[in-house]
């Protein structure tokens, strides 16, 4: 864990790419607590690790509010303040406050089945006779599946953009849910695409007016929207997918955007997060202190869901957080209550900075360090090559090009991967790590994806 005490060397990388500025002229620190680093040395610290180019806007919540803006060489411009960004699942936390807000005022049950506020004569997935309540899809453990059945987008670069409620309604009818509801936490878009059609439809309004009225305004979220004006759009931060190459926003049809539709800049972030940390008092207090407290398990150990909002508990440590990602953003706040501590992270590439955000509200958490990669034994590294099979659509090919191994997966450009370890590689460009499994006689049957939190298996193709 990097020294809390003094300056930190300013690295070539820091000088050259580094600005930052104070939204105030000191940072307080309780008495009884190491003092903390200035937030310009701690992000340029984090960002000269980073193993792929991308740019950064943090801010830190505490007695004082600080802010950073960073870039890696080759990445830029460095945004700004009032730089528009995508901020991907954190929508989901929003939603929750709406839920939290409409329980608070009694118009409607935390425990109503979602059939009662979901379009008539819809057919909708049961489990031996149980109904979806909203805690269920509100804490994820709805049974649904992460997307929906049959999802089938006309493009991977923008995948909910032709996706609408005639959609989400056929896509509920032939759902076949597996296991039983509310016992067990599996992550799903699909849930909080239907919670969004479903407050919508409950306060008679479109899902971006009714976020609007209900989250936005209350915390003073002026230049944060789902749909972007002409101007906004100027602001807009351009999206990098892998390997930082520009893409486009994903678009959301605006009745299911509380799964991830928002764009806020740094400024408004900053909103949420003092009021989160209970450092400025807003007409939404009571529902943010309803939707943190933690309801069920969540899917990452550990961790526990309330209304979207996840809590992660470790000796010493209680922190409520969530994240969000898109085909060319990232996003992370996360909040100390214990501390008053807020940070909020957002990123123009598909790199996660979920760390930062966490060592910057808990210091105890370690930020990532870069990674050393080790040399390939020419004995065996024709062993790693072939192709591995996630879904039956999606495949990863793994191959050499001259000394450097690469992957490729349907439809994307080629990755660089690094050995870190027996059988183990790390990914440059995206936060991901490959593991290979053997088999008795040494041959390689399988690999394991590691992304996001989550493992995936994908057997070798014969």
């Amino acid at each position: 864990m990097p020294l809390l005490n003094g300056d930190v060397p300013m690295t070539r990388l820091a000088k050259s790419a580094f600005a930052a500025c104070a939204m105030a002229a000191a940072t307080g620190a309780a008495a009884d607590e190491p003092q903390r680093r200035p937030l310009a040395a701690i992000v340029a610290q984090r960002v000269d690790a980073a193993e792929s180019p991308t740019c950064v806007a943090v801010g830190l919540v505490a007695d004082a509010i600080e802010v950073a803006f960073a870039c890696t060489p080759g990445a830029g411009p460095v945004p700004a303040r009032d730089s528009i960004f995508e901020i991907g699942s954190i929508t989901k936390g929003l939603t929750g406050f709406i839920l939290a807000d409409m329980v608070r005022k009694g118009e409607v049950s935390l425990d109503d089945p979602a059939s009662r506020y979901s379009r008539s004569g819809a057919k909708l997935p049961r489990f031996e006779g149980r109904e979806v309540t909203l805690r269920d899809l509100v804490t994820q453990t709805s049974s649904l599946p992460r997307l929906p059945p049959a999802f089938a987008p006309a493009s991977m670069r923008d995948p909910y953009a032709d996706f609408d409620a005639d959609a989400l309604y056929a896509a509920l009818a032939r759902t076949t849910l597996s296991r039983p509801i509310g016992q067990a936490a599996e992550y799903s878009n699909f849930g909080f695409m239907w919670l969004s059609e479903i407050l919508a439809r409950r306060a008679g309004m479109r899902f971006d007016a009714l976020l609007a009225e209900r989250v936005l305004a209350p915390l003073g979220m002026t230049d944060s929207a789902i749909v972007l004006t002409a101007e906004q759009m100027k602001r807009m931060v351009t999206p990098h997918a892998p390997v930082y190459e520009p893409t486009s926003p994903w678009e959301f049809a605006v009745e299911l955007a509380g799964v991830g539709g928002l764009r806020s800049p740094l400024a408004d972030m900053l909103k949420l997060a003092s009021a989160l940390a209970g450092r400025r008092e807003t007409a939404l207090d009571p529902a943010i202190a309803l939707a943190l407290r933690p309801m069920r398990p969540a899917e990452l150990p550990g961790n526990s869901t309330g209304y979207g909002w996840v809590t992660l508990e470790k000796p010493g440590v209680r922190v409520h957080w969530h994240n969000g990602g898109t085909g060319g953003s990232h996003a992370m706040i996360a909040v100390n209550p214990a501390t008053r501590t807020a940070a909020v992270v957002l990123v123009d590439s598909t790199v996660s900075f979920d760390d930062l955000a966490f060592h910057l509200v808990a210091p105890v958490l370690p930020m990532k360090q870069k990674r050393v990669a080790l040399p390939i034994d020419p004995a065996t590294r024709d062993q790693y090559a072939g192709t591995h099979r996630l879904v039956p659509d999606f495949r990863i090919e793994v191959y050499f090009e001259g000394g450097r191994m690469m992957t490729r997966a349907t439809g994307q450009r080629a990755i660089e991967v690094s050995r870190d370890g027996p059988d183990t590689f790390f990914t440059r460009g995206i936060d991901a790590r490959l593991v290979f499994h053997r088999r008795e006689d040494g041959s390689i049957d399988s690999l394991r994806l590691h992304q996001g939190g989550r493992e995936t298996p994908a057997p070798k193709v014969p």
